[in-house]
């Protein structure tokens, strides 16, 4: 039964990591996000997981620099720097890449549960090493039009109550207009102008694992995931509008190098 609440897409919320359940990585579940497919290796260079100590994969993000993850806000509200570290450079929860530690974690006035602001930035204690497999993503400054095709990574769960998946999902969807988002939506009065919404069909969208992680358009990061109804129910998915942010994420890290 859906609750009257938007129920957010991360994997693990704002409570003590001691308390966290471990999630479970299931081989099996290697062909969706839901809906989606195992991404090619190295197809998302910029793709990272937020791991907490001894919990393993919570959330996802977006290297902006060789400094710098851009994620969700509520992956960071109530946690410390020494609570996670950052992977990169791997499509898999399982072996390669490489694991950072954060020094900082920022993020805006974010609003619970409407998922207003909800964007957040992570400061590395050090410079990753980039590679074939480990590469930034410039963000877009202008506002990703309604009706094109984009795409959501991420090592979110294949369904509600489903297990993570090893490897990196990868899922085309459609953006919509915010009139048809809340057109469409269960709870309309939480999408507001730094939103941006998709949906292709039910069956297909974020889930429980994916926040905080890339919505791509034309090379370009466009969203951060938010929220969702999980998971991939046939209502839109949330995601933060990365344009309306620019001068918060630039200004953030300009004054924090």
């Amino acid at each position: 039964m859906l609750q009257k609440a938007f129920v957010i897409v991360a994997a693990l919320l704002v409570v003590s990591a001691a308390k966290l359940p471990k999630l479970v990585l299931d081989d099996n579940y290697v062909n969706r996000v839901v809906g989606g497919e195992v991404a090619k290796n190295g197809s998302a260079p910029y793709q990272v997981s937020l791991q907490l100590s001894g919990h393993g994969h919570n959330c996802g993000g977006s290297l902006l620099n060789n400094r710098w993850v851009l994620t969700a806000a509520h992956c960071l509200v109530g946690y410390k720097p020494s609570d996670m570290q950052v992977l990169v450079g791997t499509n898999s929860l399982k072996e390669g890449g490489q694991l950072y530690k954060p020094d900082r974690l920022f993020h805006h006035n974010y609003v619970s549960p409407q998922f207003n602001n909800d964007i957040g930035l992570i400061r590395l204690a050090e410079t990753v090493q980039f590679s074939e497999l480990v590469q930034s993503i410039e963000y877009s400054e202008k506002a990703v039009p309604a009706n094109v095709t984009v795409r959501l990574t991420g090592w979110g769960r294949t369904s509600a109550d489903g297990s993570v998946p090893t490897l990196l999902q990868s899922l085309n969807v459609v953006t919509l207009t915010n009139e048809d988002c809340k057109a469409k939506s269960l709870y309309p009065e939480h999408v507001d102008v730094g939103h941006v919404c998709t949906l292709t069909r039910s069956g297909e969208g974020a889930c429980n694992g994916d926040s905080g992680g890339p919505l791509v358009y034309e090379e370009k990061l466009v969203g951060v995931v938010n929220f969702g109804i999980p998971c991939g129910l046939g209502y839109p998915d949330g995601f933060a509008r990365v344009s309306y942010y620019h001068d918060w994420i630039r200004t953030t890290m300009a004054n924090n190098s």
